[in-house]
C-alpha cells in the first residue's frame, strides 16, 4: 500500500512580532558567543527582511534554545503588544510619559531612553537595550533609585546617578543591557535639563556668567558742577587753553 506523501505545512506570513522574537533569540546567542558579529549582523538583516515564519526559523536552526521562536501557527501569543523597538542604521530616542517599550535594540544607532517624564503605577521597571556600534544612554530623574546590568564588547559601561535621597512613590528602574563596540550608561538629570552633554555644558556656562556692568559714567558727569543762586546764568563749558608757542630767538 503505498504510503500517502506528507502534508505539506502552510506557508504563513511573517509578523514584526515574529521578526522580533528571532531578534531577541539572536542578541541572546551573540552575548554568548556563538555567533560572531558579522554573522550577527548578517542573520539581524535577513530576519528584518524575512517575509515567512519558515525563513525565520531557517535562522534559528542551529541555534540552542525553544524549537523555535516564531509562534506556531494557530497558537494564540496574547492581545498585548510585544513592547519591543528596533532599527537598523538608525537611532532609538524616546522620552514617554505613559508606557515604555521593555526592550530595544539598534544595529549602527544609539538607543537613547529618558524616563524623567513617565508616569507609571509598577514597582520595578525592567528594560531590555542592546546595540551594535552604539550607545545604550538611560536616563532617570534625581532621587530614582535605579541599577544597570549587561556587558560591552569594546565599551565600557558608566553610572552616573546624583548623590540624592531617594524619591517617595518612584519605581526601581533595571536597565539589562549589551553593546558591541558601545558604551552602556545610565545617569540622572534634573528636571529640564537637557539631556545632551554639549547643550548640558553650554547651559551651566551661560548660568555662570556674571551679570553685565553699569554703563560707565559720561565726562560730563564726572566734572563737579558749581552751585548757583536761583535765577542765575549756567556758565559756558570749561575750554581747554591753548598753549602758546614760545617767543622765537632768532
Amino acid at each position: 500500500m503505498a504510503e500517502e506523501p506528507a502534508a505539506e505545512r502552510p506557508v504563513v506570513r511573517a509578523s514584526d512580532a515574529d521578526r522580533e522574537a528571532v531578534v531577541t533569540r539572536l542578541q541572546t546567542a551573540v552575548g554568548e558567543g556563538r555567533l560572531d558579529l558579522d554573522e550577527f549582523t548578517q542573520r539581524v538583516d535577513a530576519a528584518y527582511a524575512a517575509m515567512t515564519t519558515a525563513e525565520l526559523e531557517g535562522l534559528l536552526a542551529d541555534l540552542p534554545g525553544p524549537a523555535s521562536a516564531v509562534p506556531a501557527v494557530g497558537e494564540i501569543v496574547g492581545e498585548r503588544t510585544t513592547g519591543s523597538i528596533a532599527s537598523v542604521f538608525g537611532d532609538i530616542k524616546l522620552a514617554p510619559v505613559v508606557g515604555v517599550p521593555q526592550r530595544a535594540s539598534t544595529v549602527f544607532g544609539d538607543v537613547r531612553i529618558d524616563l524623567r517624564g513617565l508616569r507609571t503605577a509598577e514597582d520595578v521597571l525592567e528594560l531590555q537595550l542592546g546595540t551594535v556600534f552604539g550607545d545604550v544612554d538611560v536616563i532617570v530623574s534625581e532621587g530614582v533609585a535605579a541599577e544597570i546590568e549587561g556587558w560591552t564588547v569594546f565599551g565600557d559601561r558608566k553610572t552616573q546617578l546624583a548623590p540624592v535621597p531617594r524619591l517617595a512613590g518612584t519605581p526601581r528602574v533595571v536597565v539589562r543591557g549589551w553593546t558591541v563596540f558601545g558604551d552602556l550608561k545610565l545617569r540622572s538629570l534634573a528636571p529640564g535639563e537637557s539631556p545632551s552633554r554639549w547643550r548640558a555644558v553650554m547651559d551651566r556656562l551661560a548660568a555662570r556668567r556674571e551679570p553685565p556692568l553699569p554703563p560707565a559714567p559720561s565726562i560730563g558727569a564726572l566734572l563737579p558742577v558749581p552751585a548757583l543762586e536761583p535765577g542765575a546764568e549756567l556758565p559756558m563749558p570749561l575750554r581747554p587753553r591753548r598753549r602758546r608757542a614760545p617767543p622765537s630767538t632768532r
